[in-house]
Order: C-alpha cells, then structure tokens, then sequence
C-alpha cells in the first residue's frame, strides 16, 4: 500500500513544530542556549515536549468527535490518556522528565495508529506522525544524554 502524503499546510507545520525541539536539543548537546526564554535548552525541549504532546491529545479529540455513537466513549477516553499521562508522570528532575517524554510520543504513536485503524484519524495522518514522533524522540535522547 502507498502512504498517503498529507496535504501541505499539515506537513509544514509539522515539519516547523519539531524545530523547537532539534534546536532545543542542540543547545543541550552544546551547553547553549538558543532561545529568548529564562530556561536552559534541557527545560525549553521539556516545556515543548510537553506542550506538544498535550497538544496531540486535543487532536485525538477532534477524532474522537467523528466516531459512532457506540464506540465514542472509548475513543475519548483513549484520546484522554496522553494528556493525563503528561500531567502525572512528566515531573521529578529533568531526566524523569526527559524519560517520561521519551515514553509519551511513541504510546501516542500506538494510539494515533489505532485512530487511523479505525477510521477516525485521516489516511495520511501517520505518514505525518511517524517521522516527527522518530524526530522528537530522537532529540529527546539527545537532551537526555546531554545532561
């Protein structure tokens, strides 16, 4: 089966929201910091790691809004969880954190993969989300070995 290529806007977006994410992670890898705000590149990738992946959750409950009657409830709740997941098990030092983060993007992955399964998500939302979510995950390390 070919992927479907997401529509432009979606992609660039996507492609301009994990800058934050490889500068951040620079920064870290090199003890700088690239950004205007009173954090450390370490606590920037987390405070947009954490942004993002609530973010991601609101997008599962747009999904969620499109299924049958029968199986709403489920994909609410399910599409609750990432959100709830951050607010719980995002806390202690940066490196918790970091892990924590490490774990959120690819479990949302799983959940994105089983929208798109079921019908809700668009046919080209996971050729979308699988290269960002290797991305972050990819600068998630690298801000965690970092520190």
């Amino acid at each position: 089966m070919v992927p479907t290529l997401p529509p432009r806007t979606p992609l660039a977006l996507a492609t301009l929201g994990t800058a934050p994410f490889v500068i951040g992670a620079i920064g870290a890898a090199t003890d700088t910091v690239f950004t205007p705000f009173p954090y450390s590149s370490v606590q920037s990738v987390i405070h947009y790691g954490v942004v993002i992946l609530s973010f991601l959750t609101g997008i599962l409950w747009g999904f969620a809004s499109h299924s049958p009657k029968g199986e709403s409830s489920y994909a609410y709740i399910t599409g609750a969880i990432p959100a709830l997941y951050v607010f719980f098990a995002v806390a202690g030092t940066d490196a918790d954190k970091l892990e924590a983060l490490m774990f959120g993007f690819p479990a949302l992955l799983v959940i994105d993969t089983s929208f798109q399964k079921s019908g809700l998500a668009p046919k080209w939302w996971l050729t979308l989300r699988i290269p960002s979510t290797l991305l972050i995950i990819a600068c998630l390390f690298l801000t965690r070995i970092s520190i």
